[in-house]
């Protein structure tokens, strides 16, 4: 019965996207302004604090005209890029034909064929997609939005009027507390990582004259959220784009390079040092969940897929029957709960 409920869950989120996807985007973003609204409101001068309100509403401003600056650049540039395709095309095309020459071979078998399908102008036309999909949706992401900010103000007292045990009452808010202070790290510790290797890597890119260096900065900024694969694209694109811009390979491997050292120290040394355990995620369990909310949202799935994992688990942990969820879930096994007396936790 679990199973079939999993799996009818997963078949109704499938389906539902187009109305799911709108209102899952406008939880993300309405739970970003909270994120940066408790950031301005921590700041204080002579014990002078900005009042919540305005707080709200100047992060609801910021992140605003962020998003609006990401996606006006992204569809901008991918015009650009999908202009010239061709033109790096055919360059791909003759240094291909130049690497085979080079080993003597005269007759290169099936690469008219394999060229023919690698079109890149249709690769970033789908990508180009994607965004003018969810810029299509901004009216209703905006609408839903605004009410899950207003609603924000009564969330507790509906928590307190549906549970009426004050021992239940605690353990769900800290249930909640628990979710809101792990994503918050997750999100502002990948946001200041993220930033920082798209400054470094616009840097290198501009320095080494790459086309289109702040939009490759920007792409690599928003594919670092994406687990795993999403910093080896980003290394990747920009690289490949070195191999057909330049007559030379030595801008290739400067920017292979560089661009590795720095995805490698940003995610293999800086994230794991400020994350520490608080998430505690399996490295199988986030490619598993990449792959599945991917399949199930597409490039958004992709985005919100460490965060949806992490509800999932401390819900998990909360609750008896569902901990040994949890503990598949983690990365080392351990899973702690408040719910000590049932659950004998830790």
């Amino acid at each position: 019965m679990g199973m079939v409920i999993v799996s009818l869950t997963f078949y109704l989120l499938y389906v539902g996207q187009a109305l799911l996807l709108p209102l899952v985007i406008a939880g993300a973003v309405a739970y970003l302004i909270s994120i940066l609204a408790h950031a301005i409101r921590s700041f204080s001068l002579r014990d002078l604090s900005v009042p919540a309100p305005l707080a709200m509403l100047l992060a609801f401003v910021i992140i605003g005209l962020s998003l609006s600056y990401l996606i006006q650049l992204i569809t901008a540039n991918i015009k650009n890029v999908v202009d010239v395709a061709p033109t790096y095309q055919q360059n791909l095309e003759a240094l291909i034909f130049k690497g085979y020459g080079l080993f003597g071979v005269e007759e290169v078998p099936n690469i008219r064929e394999i060229l023919d399908r690698l079109d890149f102008g249709a690769y970033l036309q789908s990508f180009g997609a994607t965004v003018r999909s969810l810029v299509s949706s901004t009216g209703i992401i905006i609408v839903y939005l605004i009410f899950l900010l207003l609603e924000q103000r009564t969330f507790g007292n509906k928590i307190r009027a549906i549970i009426r045990d004050p021992k239940r009452q605690e353990d769900a808010f800290e249930l909640i507390d628990k979710m809101r202070s792990d994503i918050r790290s997750y999100v502002g510790i990948k946001v200041l990582t993220s930033t920082a290797t798209g400054l470094i890597s616009y840097v290198v890119l501009k320095t080494v004259g790459v086309d289109f260096a702040s939009f490759w900065a920007v792409l690599i900024f928003l594919l670092n959220f994406i687990p795993t694969i999403g910093s080896i694209i980003a290394t990747a694109f920009p690289s490949a784009l070195t191999l057909v811009q330049f007559d030379t390979i030595g801008p290739f491997i400067v920017t292979v390079s560089v661009l590795t050292a720095v995805q490698f120290s940003v995610g293999s040394l800086v994230e794991p040092k400020l994350m520490g355990n608080r998430l505690n995620l399996s490295p199988i369990v986030i490619l598993l969940s990449l792959g599945l909310w991917g399949s199930i949202w597409g490039i958004p799935g992709m985005f919100l897929c460490v965060p949806i994992t992490v509800i999932i688990m401390i819900i998990c942990s909360y609750f008896p029957s569902a901990r040994p969820v949890a503990i598949l879930l983690s990365g080392n096994g351990t899973v702690v709960s408040s719910l000590r007396k049932e659950t004998g936790g830790e």
